[in-house]
């Protein structure tokens, strides 16, 4: 994992030299911030409200990780997961859940990583790891990509089962039912939002991982979907041919769990050749945990689908921020 506390120190200084009065309602600086990038629309309260972080963030002796779902909560992404497994493992966790669940334009999604990488860096003094499934890496990205102080202060972005280079499930569902929530006509294959993402380098700084499975009945046709140009990409496959690991199940499976620590443990990205042959004897991840809670919270999220295409759906994909036009 890089580390860098130098440059960390330098940007988290950066970040929070300015007074409260010189942040300018007109830019949309966060108070005590400067105005880097574009400006954050959404109201610091709500901001605030999204991101929900273990205690030992202030004292982290590892770089925090930023888990950021899609089309769900927090909870309903990683609680049964991740959110188990990496504080069980020493590493401070935070997590976002928007108020749209994900469904809405990823556009003002990101707004709430930016927030939340500032945050998370200025209250732990080190670099942050960006992490998430589908399309929450997408949000970390386009905050990446678009906010030029972040990068900087991220070491890691690591990714599982995410559209780069969008799916061809959302391209043909809403273009036949001709409507589809925000989120949906972003991650379809040659939508502008993906296409406004490729035509950018990535950002130096943080090693960047694509973890994904080539029997993903959601994001597909693999491998394309989840390349990430100048990542590393590793398939669940690649250890264990044949594995046969989903789109949810791959936020479970012992083998993608491995996969995210080598990133976590060593200096830039995750490195196939030192992903042990033996995972592919095992299952699931350490800590895993089915519970009534989360078999509830399963059962919310199931309801919770048909209500956002019912009533978030919209004929056209958002238009670009004029930022990135």
């Amino acid at each position: 994992m890089k580390i860098r506390a130098l440059a960390v120190a330098s940007a988290v200084a950066a970040l929070c030299s300015f007074t409260p009065a010189a942040a300018s309602a007109e830019t949309g600086s966060e108070p005590g911030q400067a105005a880097v990038g574009p400006p954050l629309t959404v109201a610091a309260a709500e901001l605030d409200k999204a991101l929900t972080c273990t205690t030992d963030l202030r004292d982290a002796t590892r770089d925090p990780v930023l888990l950021t779902p899609a089309f769900a909560t927090d909870q309903q992404s990683f609680g049964w997961n991740y959110l188990r497994s990496l504080p069980a493992a020493g590493i401070p966790v935070c997590s976002l859940s928007f108020p749209d669940e994900g469904y809405g334009d990823l556009q003002i999604a990101a707004q709430y990583v930016v927030h939340a990488v500032r945050t998370m860096a200025a209250d732990s003094g080190r670099q942050v790891v960006m992490m998430g499934h589908q399309h929450g890496p997408l949000d970390e990205l386009w905050a990446l990509t678009f906010w030029p102080d972040l990068p900087a202060l991220v070491s890691d972005f690591i990714s599982l089962a995410t559209p780069y280079n969008g799916t061809d499930s959302a391209r043909s569902g809403c273009d036949d039912a001709q409507e589809c929530p925000p989120a949906n006509w972003q991650i379809a294959t040659g939508s502008k939002f993906l296409t406004a993402l490729a035509a950018r380098p990535l950002p130096d700084g943080p090693g960047y991982t694509s973890i994904y499975t080539q029997f993903d009945e959601l994001i597909y046709p693999q491998p394309r979907a989840s390349t990430l140009a100048g990542a590393s990409n590793i398939a669940v496959q690649d250890i264990c041919p044949l594995r046969p690991v989903e789109h949810f199940g791959i936020l479970g499976d012992n083998v993608a769990y491995n996969i995210v620590l080598d990133a976590l443990d060593h200096d830039g990205p995750a490195a196939q050749k030192r992903i042990s042959k033996n995972l592919c004897f095992t299952t699931t991840m350490p800590q895993l945990r089915y519970t009534l809670e989360s078999s509830i919270t399963g059962f919310a999220y199931g309801l919770g689908v048909p209500q956002h295409f019912e009533n978030d759906s919209v004929d056209a994909e958002p238009e670009l921020a004029s930022y990135a036009q």
